[in-house]
């Protein structure tokens, strides 16, 4: 039986990914600075989130059955994937912060990475329990 409260975790770590990724590209796209970068720390939050998550709550790894990925299953993997946007954040904001010359490519994949975060929790909060 899975958890309810790992479910509004990743419920909300869905819309963190959302506005984000909203207030990113639009910080990005109308160069508006502290629009990026609040989308970016929002990042951050988030991948803090996901290590507090898996960390330091007691979340049990579940066992796959029959060789199914369980709906927690999939949800540890995708607070993993965050701590992963977060690293990757990071950089970017490292980038911006020395002014080295890639920042858009820092953030075009920031972007993609939390695109994909954000379909994989809502594909996974769509499976049943």
């Amino acid at each position: 039986m899975i958890s309810n409260t790992i479910v509004q975790y990743a419920s909300l770590a869905q819309w963190a990914l959302f506005l984000g990724i909203a207030l990113t590209l639009f910080g990005w796209f109308e160069k508006k600075d502290k629009v990026l970068i609040a989308g970016q720390l929002l990042f951050l939050v988030l991948s803090l989130s996901a290590i507090w998550i898996l960390f330091i709550e007691n979340v049990s790894s579940p066992q796959a059955i029959d060789g199914k990925v369980t709906k927690e299953m999939a949800l540890m993997i995708f607070f993993k994937g965050s701590i992963l946007l977060g690293v990757l954040d990071l950089a970017s904001l490292l980038i911006r912060i020395f002014k080295l010359r890639f920042q858009k490519l820092s953030y075009a994949v920031v972007i993609l990475v939390a695109l994909m975060l954000f379909f994989m929790v809502f594909n996974i909060l769509q499976m049943p329990a």
